[in-house]
C-alpha cells in the first residue's frame, strides 16, 4: 500500500504544479510577450533601465503580457515579480512595470527597498498622469515610454518622501468618492427601499417587501464598507425613518390598493392576507411587459494600480 499511497502523491502534486497557471520567462529588461512594442521603443527603455541600475543597484523591468490568466493584475504581478526576483536579493530594491492591455490594467510593483522612495500613492499618481491618458489613445509605446521614465527619475533620486508628501500622494491617489457623496447617493436607495419596506408589512404585499429588501437593503450594507462610521449615523436612522413613514403610509387606501390588486367587485383590504400583487388587475387575464535574469528580490505587494 505504501508504493501506492506515494504514487497517488506524487499524481496529485503534479497536478497540482500543472494547474498552476504558467508565468513568463524574462528575455531582459523589456518583457514584450503582447507584441505591441516597437523596436525602437525596446531599445530606448532598455538603454535606460541598464544606465540606471549601475548609479543605484536598483532593479526596474518592464513585462507587457497578453493575459493575466484569470488571475487578478495585483496577484500576477506580485507573483511575477517574486517568480523573477526583481532587485537585489539583501536590499529588496526592484520595480515592475506590468502591462495588460488586453484586460485594460496595469500595475507598478514595488519591492520593500523602495517604498519609501516610491510609495503605493506616489506610484498610483505616476500610472493616473503619465500612464494611462496615453493608453486610453491606444498608444502604449508612448505610455510606457513616459510612464518608465518617470520611474526611472524617481528611483535615481532615491529621496525618501516626507510624511507630508506621503499624506499629499496618498490624499490624491484615493479612489474612494468622498463622503459627502457617498451618503446621499446611498442614502436615496436607502430611504426608497426601507419606505417599500414598511408599506409592503402595513399592507401585506411581497412585492414590495421584496423589492425594498433589495433595493434598499444591499446599498445600506454596501455603504458599511465604504463609510462605516458616517453611514452608522446617517443612513440607519434614514432607514428607520424611511420604515416608519412607509409603514403610517401604508394605512392610506390610495397606497394600499396601489401594492394589493384589486379583486372583482372589491377592493383588498389589510386583512384578507398576503398578496404578490404590484399592481392592481381586473380579475381576470394575465399581462406581460413588453465576464532574464535578476538579483533575487522579492516583492511584499507594494505599489499601485490602474484601470482604462
Amino acid at each position: 500500500m505504501r508504493p501506492l499511497i506515494a504514487c497517488a502523491c506524487w499524481v496529485l502534486a503534479a497536478g497540482l504544479v500543472l494547474a498552476q497557471p504558467q508565468l513568463p520567462k524574462p528575455t531582459g529588461r523589456v518583457n514584450d510577450f503582447a507584441g505591441i512594442l516597437d523596436e525602437a521603443t525596446k531599445t530606448e527603455l532598455d538603454q535606460l533601465l541598464s544606465d540606471l541600475e549601475p548609479k543605484t543597484s536598483s532593479e526596474v523591468t518592464v513585462a507587457v503580457v497578453s493575459s493575466l490568466n484569470g488571475m487578478s493584475v495585483e496577484e500576477y504581478a506580485n507573483r511575477l515579480f517574486n517568480q523573477w526576483g526583481v532587485g537585489q536579493a539583501k536590499q529588496d530594491n526592484g520595480v515592475l512595470v506590468l502591462v495588460a492591455p488586453n484586460e485594460r490594467e496595469m500595475r507598478i510593483e514595488v519591492g520593500y527597498g523602495l517604498e519609501g522612495v516610491l510609495p503605493d500613492g506616489l506610484a498610483g499618481e505616476i500610472i493616473r498622469t503619465e500612464f494611462i491618458p496615453r493608453f486610453r489613445e491606444n498608444d502604449y509605446a508612448g505610455g510606457i515610454r513616459a510612464g518608465v521614465r518617470r520611474v526611472a527619475t524617481v528611483v535615481e533620486r532615491q529621496q525618501v518622501l516626507t510624511p507630508e508628501e506621503l499624506a499629499r500622494f496618498n490624499e490624491s491617489s484615493s479612489d474612494e468618492p468622498p463622503v459627502f457623496f457617498m451618503i446621499p447617493f446611498f442614502g436615496l436607495f436607502v430611504g426608497i427601499g426601507f419606505f417599500m419596506i414598511g408599506a409592503g408589512i402595513r399592507t401585506k404585499s411581497g412585492f414590495p417587501l421584496l423589492f425594498g429588501s433589495l433595493f434598499g437593503g444591499m446599498p445600506l450594507v454596501m455603504s458599511l464598507a465604504f463609510v462605516f462610521t458616517a453611514a452608522l449615523f446617517t443612513l440607519f436612522p434614514l432607514a428607520l425613518g424611511a420604515l416608519a413613514w412607509g409603514y403610517r403610509m401604508g394605512s392610506r387606501a390610495s397606497v394600499r390598493d396601489s401594492f394589493r390588486p384589486k379583486r372583482k367587485g372589491g377592493s383588498g383590504g389589510i386583512g384578507s392576507g398576503w398578496v404578490m400583487g404590484g399592481g392592481n388587475s381586473s380579475g381576470s387575464g394575465s399581462s406581460s411587459s413588453s465576464g532574464s535574469s535578476f538579483g533575487g528580490g522579492s516583492s511584499g505587494g507594494g505599489g499601485a494600480s490602474g484601470r482604462w
